[in-house]
């Protein structure tokens, strides 16, 4: 996939490698940024393309396509011109259906007399019983194909013909590097009865379309493509994961109140001190959004995490301040939560108003602050 392996091998799909300079990269700083999605394909490199179309398979073929059983990435010598197999079926079946996706990169446009090699081996491992044809042939490529070899794919007897046509100089020694395999009377039979109509190339923009339904897109193409959704509502009851934020609450609503406080019933006739108990779990769940964007779009929930320590020492001096009481603590970070710059973090441009107030309620969730114990 992507750049020549040198030894054959038939796997899994790993997973991809992160991409170099993602904070840079969704920023837009440094990285050329925001550029159309289209030129950004058309410049990577062998190595960028082969980790794009890792995620590519891994995110959408092997998740979104229809009735996928198992998806395999095979490369290098000895792999009969198969780069990523789609198995529809499992190996006990027979026929098992499958799809074959060709990604290679290429300088330029992938042209008819390149591609035909490509197809040669299919039409020579098929007739030599070595797999059966697939369902579907795709090639994958990054800046597309030559118009007149995408005329071939559109007319499916022009490419057969040319296939035959152009067989000794294009197609019988690239097949394998072992012999060369001439146009036999019987493997010309089997090309003329071939379905061609399965070869088909994947369009560089639906390739994008699709890879943009994975959870790698946005580090790839950056920060403008991202659209976050609305923050999660509370639930009616206090969920265990915010058990630990909410017992600083009781506390210190409790001594601002004079009294033990164990649940919100116990001062849900103190209006201050319902809705600052109320604000509290709705800014919270604000900053949990801002924390599934970076789960989710960005496919790296670190982004979040460092962002809630930027909060942790940008508020020091006044979640530790000393003498004040456990509210006052909470109200004077919240308000210096507001102002705190945050430079070039990754999310920067996605933190609102209540996300810097949930992240003060975030810092006490985790343990790295408490109201009461400065």
């Amino acid at each position: 996939m992507g750049a020549v392996k040198t030894k054959s091998s038939i796997e899994n799909l790993p997973l991809p490698s992160p991409w170099p300079n993602a904070n840079a990269r969704l920023l837009g700083v440094g990285a050329g940024l925001p550029v159309d999605p289209l030129d950004r394909l058309g410049q990577f490199s062998p190595k960028a393309f082969e980790r794009f179309t890792l995620e590519w398979a891994s995110g959408y073929l092997a998740s979104k396509v229809p009735d996928v059983y198992e998806v395999q990435q095979r490369g290098g010598a000895g792999d009969k011109g198969r780069d990523v197999i789609v198995w529809f079926d499992p190996p006990s079946s027979n026929p098992r259906r499958w799809s074959l996706y060709q990604c290679k990169h290429y300088d330029s446009k992938l042209g008819t007399g390149v591609a035909a090699a490509e197809i040669a081996k299919v039409l020579h491992y098929t007739f030599i019983g070595d797999y059966s044809p697939p369902k579907e042939y795709w090639f994958v490529t990054h800046r597309g194909v030559t118009s007149d070899f995408q005329d071939h794919v559109d007319q499916p007897e022009k490419l057969r013909a040319y296939i035959l046509s152009e067989w000794a100089n294009r197609c019988a020694t690239e097949i394998t590097s072992k012999q060369t395999i001439a146009l036999s009377a019987d493997l010309k039979a089997h090309i003329e009865t071939f379905d061609f109509s399965i070869f088909r190339v994947k369009q560089p923009l639906t390739l994008i379309d699709e890879h943009a339904q994975t959870r790698y897109h946005l580090t790839v193409f950056g920060a403008p493509l991202i659209e976050r959704p609305p923050p999660p509502t509370p639930p009616s009851s206090v969920a265990p994961s915010e058990s630990e934020y909410i017992e600083q609450l009781y506390q210190i609503i409790g001594a601002d109140l004079g009294k033990t406080v164990a649940t919100a019933a116990d001062f849900a006739d103190k209006e201050k001190h319902a809705d600052l108990f109320d604000r509290s779990r709705i800014t919270f769940y604000c900053a949990e959004g801002l924390k599934e964007l970076a789960r989710d779009q960005m496919a790296d929930t670190a982004y979040f995490d460092t962002l809630l320590f930027e909060f942790r020492d940008g508020l020091y001096y006044d979640y530790s301040a000393a003498s004040i009481s456990g509210l006052q603590r909470l109200i004077n970070t919240v308000k210096a939560a507001q102002a705190l710059q945050l430079g070039g973090h990754a999310l920067a441009t996605h933190v609102r108003a209540s996300d810097r107030e949930g992240m003060c309620h975030q810092m006490a969730n985790e343990r790295l602050l408490n109201w009461c114990k400065p």
